[in-house]
C-alpha cells in the first residue's frame, strides 16, 4: 500500500516553516564550528549545522551561513570572503555549552572566544586559530562562496579546500586510518542534538547573551 504524504510547496510557506521542515527532517547533521579572522585580525567563532563534506579531489568541506535580518552577511561569511581562510573544528558533548554560547548574534567585532571559554591554538598554514579543545580541526582555504537568494536569511554556500587536518591520536594512526570511534554531537530539529557517544538526544536552547560557559 502506498504511503500517504502531506505535501508542501515551500515557496508558499513562511521562512520559519521552511526552516522547520528542512532542519527537522534532514538529520542528523554534523556541526562545523568555524573560526575566522577579519581583515584587521579580529577573531570570530561560530557554529554551523548546515555543514558537510564537499569532496576528496580536492578534499573539501562546505558550510552554509545565512544573511542577517538586514540581508547582510554575518561575520563568518564576511571574513572568509575577505581573507579566503577558515578553520572547521568538530564538536563533542563536552564542548556543547561553549559552542552554544558562541552561537549568540554578537555585534560585529565582539569576541565569541571569550564567551565560549575555548582556547585559541595557532594553525599551521592559515591565520585563523584552531579550537584547542576540539579533537578534529581542518584548516581550509576558500574555493568559492556562492550566494543563493537575497534578503533576510538568504544563503551562502562556502566551499573550502582542506589543506591540513589535525586529529587526536586516539582516533587515527600515522597512516590516516581510523583506529578509534569518533563520537561528536550532531544537530537535529528544534532544540535537539544527538550525542553519538551514547546515542542520547539532548536539548540546548538558543542562548541569551551568555556570561560564560561550562568550560569556564
Amino acid at each position: 500500500m502506498a504511503r500517504q504524504h502531506r505535501t508542501f510547496t515551500l515557496s508558499e510557506l513562511k521562512p520559519s516553516q521552511r526552516y522547520d521542515i528542512l532542519s527537522g527532517l534532514v538529520v542528523p547533521r554534523p556541526i562545523g564550528f568555524v573560526s575566522t579572522l577579519s581583515e584587521k585580525g579580529i577573531p570570530n567563532l561560530a557554529p554551523f549545522s548546515y555543514f558537510m563534506v564537499g569532496g576528496i579531489r580536492p578534499p573539501s568541506l562546505m558550510f552554509c551561513p545565512v544573511l542577517n535580518m538586514d540581508g547582510q552577511p554575518k561575520d563568518s561569511l564576511k571574513n572568509v570572503e575577505k581573507t579566503s581562510e577558515f578553520v572547521v573544528n568538530l564538536v563533542t558533548r563536552q564542548m556543547s555549552e561553549g559552542m552554544n554560547a558562541a552561537s549568540y548574534p554578537y555585534p560585529e567585532g565582539e569576541d565569541e572566544w571569550d564567551a565560549s571559554g575555548f582556547t585559541m591554538l595557532k594553525s599551521q598554514v592559515v591565520k585563523p586559530p584552531r579550537v584547542a579543545e576540539s579533537p578534529v580541526q581542518f584548516e581550509c582555504r576558500l574555493f568559492q562562496a556562492l550566494r543563493h537568494g537575497d534578503g533576510p536569511s538568504a544563503s551562502a554556500y562556502v566551499v573550502g579546500e582542506v589543506l591540513v587536518a589535525h586529529v587526536d591520536p586516539s582516533l587515527i594512526d600515522e597512516h590516516g586510518a581510523l583506529t578509534g570511534r569518533f563520537e561528536p554531537i550532531a544537530r537535529l530539529g528544534g532544540k535537539a542534538y544527538l550525542d553519538l557517544a551514547d546515542g542520547n538526544v539532548f536539548e540546548l536552547a538558543r542562548p541569551n547573551r551568555p556570561a560564560g560557559s561550562s568550560l569556564d
